[in-house]
């Protein structure tokens, strides 16, 4: 039997290149990197851009300045007033009297069998007076009590006024001394030393309300002679003015008239304004040909200017920041490159000591009297600047600042101009259509002290 020698062959095995393999892995590094940058770089976060409003708080306390008469008695006595408190009165009409012992009206009594008066109606304004402090009496308003007290005595001495005293005779009134007023206004009945207060002669002090109080001259049953008796307001044109920021004096710089809302009843009404400068301070002065009577007793008073509401473009006052410029004289701009764009014509020297000359664009973020606020990366301050068809030159030195914002559209930090037309404390209202700026719906860097101008963003 043969031997069957049999010799095996061992081949080495061929590794097999697996493609899909290297994939994964480059897959996993590119995950694992980002997964740490992830992490390990500081977020920045991101506002868009919205059209909103920012209501202002233009509530105010002023002063009001009127043509103002104090008139002082002649007799000393026990005082009685005809009319109402703020009440027009005409030329003539009784104002006050005095009676030097009281006993006026104790004679009138026993002359009219134990009443002041029998005419037909004579009580009709005493019931209407009672009748509406009754329909409007509430407990907030206990002061109200005392206006219906002088408002009581004031319509009872008005109708008991001119026939009482014209039908008693001489010797009934020889003790009673009945005043009428001067000349035509509104009667009343208090004073504070800002009578003679004028626009041209006001003083800061005139704010200070615990140094004008109010003096009541109705609620005196006795008078010496010489004492404030009544002050009329001649006029019914009056003033009111207003201490006011200089940011809300320069916005109303231009306005001819104001719309203001009186707090004390919810009224409105128009004023002519100017804005008037007494010592560093600005004051908003309103002038009025209405309201005089109902507002006759105050002297100050609480309203609110009912001026448009801001509007523009919204945005967090975090994300304003500020970036020097170069100023440019306008005649030094000129146009160039392939898309025909803003520029300037910069000269330099070459490694061979040579002039050449560069064209630069730039961006015209600003105008300034004659001058340009321009910026481009390639600027650093001190090119010589060739003006178009001429042989003068400008250096490029002087910087200002503009105020703006980051733009992050792009990925990464671009300086935008912005105009802040109203801020308070949180939100700044920006203007639309800057040149340079921003629009609506643009994303921007919630916080700019955070990030430089063309940082790569990681949102």
């Amino acid at each position: 039997m043969a031997n069957n020698n049999k010799k095996v062959i061992k081949f080495h095995k061929t590794s097999q290149f697996n493609i899909g393999v290297i994939i994964f892995l480059i897959i996993l590094v590119y995950m694992l990197y980002n997964i740490f940058q992830y992490f390990t770089t500081e977020r920045v976060a991101v506002y868009e851009v919205s059209q909103g409003t920012i209501a202002q708080n233009n509530t105010f306390t002023g002063v009001a300045l009127r043509e103002e008469k104090i008139y002082n008695t002649e007799s000393p006595g026990y005082i009685s007033y005809y009319n109402k408190d703020a009440t027009k009165v005409g030329v003539n009409s009784y104002v006050y009297s005095v009676d030097e012992n009281g006993n006026f009206y104790q004679e009138m009594l026993a002359k009219n069998n134990g009443r002041l008066f029998s005419g037909k109606g004579a009580y009709h304004n005493l019931e209407k007076t009672a009748q509406e402090y009754v329909l409007n009496y509430s407990d907030d308003n206990f002061y109200q009590v005392y206006s219906f007290k002088y408002d009581m005595e004031a319509e009872l001495m008005e109708a008991i006024s001119a026939n009482a005293l014209s039908g008693m005779d001489e010797s009934s009134t020889k003790n009673l001394h009945a005043f009428r007023a001067p000349e035509p206004g509104i009667v009343v009945y208090n004073t504070d030393g800002l009578e003679n207060t004028t626009l041209d002669n006001f003083t800061d002090d005139i704010f200070d309300k615990s140094a004008h109080v109010k003096n009541n001259l109705i609620t005196r049953e006795q008078v010496s002679a010489g004492e404030p008796a009544f002050k009329l307001i001649t006029s019914e044109i009056w003033n009111l003015l207003i201490p006011i920021d200089d940011k809300l004096a320069a916005d109303l710089a231009e306005e001819t008239s104001v719309k203001v809302e009186f707090k004390k009843d919810n009224s409105t009404a128009w004023g002519s304004c100017k804005i008037l400068n007494r010592n560093g301070a600005s004051y908003l002065a309103l002038t009025f040909q209405s309201a005089g009577l109902r507002f006759a007793t105050e002297r100050y008073l609480e309203v609110e200017l009912l001026l448009s509401d801001t509007s523009g473009l919204k945005i967090p006052n975090t994300a304003l920041t500020e970036k020097n410029f170069f100023l440019l004289p306008k005649d030094y701009l000129t146009k160039g490159g392939e898309d025909n764009s803003n520029g300037i014509m910069c000269r330099y020297e070459d490694e061979d000591g040579e002039f050449v000359t560069k064209f630069i664009a730039v961006a015209v973020a600003q105008e300034k009297g004659n001058s340009y606020y321009i910026a481009a990366e390639e600027l650093l301050g001190e090119e010589i600047v060739l003006k178009p068809d001429s042989n003068e030159t400008y250096t490029l030195n002087k910087q200002e600042p503009l105020q703006g914002v980051y733009n992050i559209n792009r990925g990464y930090a671009v300086f935008r101009r912005v105009e802040v037309l109203f801020q308070n404390e949180e939100y700044s209202i920006v203007g639309t259509g800057t040149k340079y700026g921003i629009s609506l719906y643009d994303h921007i860097a919630l916080d700019a002290s955070r990030i430089t101008e063309n940082e790569i963003i990681q949102k």
